[in-house]
């Protein structure tokens, strides 16, 4: 990789690891477009790797907040969404990949800007963790499913829960990606390059937070990724 493609990578892992490490959601929508256009294998393992750091830090600092019932039903939809994702994972090309990636991108964005709010239920929590695997493992995305899916529970729960989520659909995420042959070697390395960005997020968050609170910054961050998701999309549907 050349100089400019590690500094890009580090700007924007982390760029998205701040806005996740402060709303718990963000690196898979702020970075992705961006990883998958300098190298494809970036999406999903290496940002479920880099999620994972963000997730656990949810854990050990906001964990004790987390609603244990709702990630047992979450729990009941998960293995659906991990199953369905590594069939798309194993059968779908690069191309294929990009495309369906940055569409999930744009579609994510555009329901977060939206402000689309779920009603929840016994049955949306199990189908919010159905959504949330499939989105972790074919894209590292599972944030924008869970924040419509669990929109009611409070900052400090809310990331509590996601600790718990994420930590536990990733690291299973990891192992069925490994055993499909999806997840090596290269991916180690690419993931090895997105810690230093994770780190610079994670440092960064506790002085971003407190602007995350202004009504104009939250909307900005999701027109940018949705601007990066369609650029991928379009990029990868123009060159077949």
């Amino acid at each position: 990789m050349s100089v400019w493609e590690l500094l890009i990578i580090l700007v924007f892992t982390a760029a998205g690891a701040t806005i996740h490490a402060s709303v718990g959601l963000g690196i898979g929508l702020v970075a992705g477009p961006v990883l998958i256009a300098v190298d494809p294998a970036f999406l999903p393992g290496p940002t479920i790797m880099a999620t994972l750091l963000l997730t656990g830090r949810h854990l050990l600092v906001e964990g004790r907040h987390a609603d244990r019932e709702t990630i047992g039903r979450a729990a009941l939809g998960v293995p659906v969404g991990l199953a369905v994702g590594l069939a798309v994972v194993a059968l779908a090309d690069d191309r294929t990949m990009r495309i369906v990636i940055g569409s999930a991108i744009v579609i994510a964005a555009a329901v977060l800007l939206l402000g689309v709010h779920v009603t929840r239920t016994s049955r949306t929590d199990v189908t919010g963790g159905g959504v949330y695997g499939l989105g972790m493992i074919t894209a590292g995305v599972p944030g924008p499913a869970a924040a419509v899916a669990f929109n009611d529970l409070p900052p400090s729960v809310y990331r509590g829960t996601m600790g718990y989520m994420g930590t536990t659909v990733g690291l299973v995420s990891l192992v069925l990606l490994a055993a499909a042959g999806q997840f090596g070697a290269e991916q180690l390395v690419l993931a090895g390059l997105m810690v230093p960005g994770v780190a610079v997020g994670l440092f960064a968050a506790r002085w971003v937070r407190p602007a995350l609170d202004r009504a104009w910054f939250r909307p900005v961050v999701l027109w940018l990724a949705a601007g990066g998701g369609a650029v991928v999309a379009v990029g990868a549907f123009t060159s077949g």
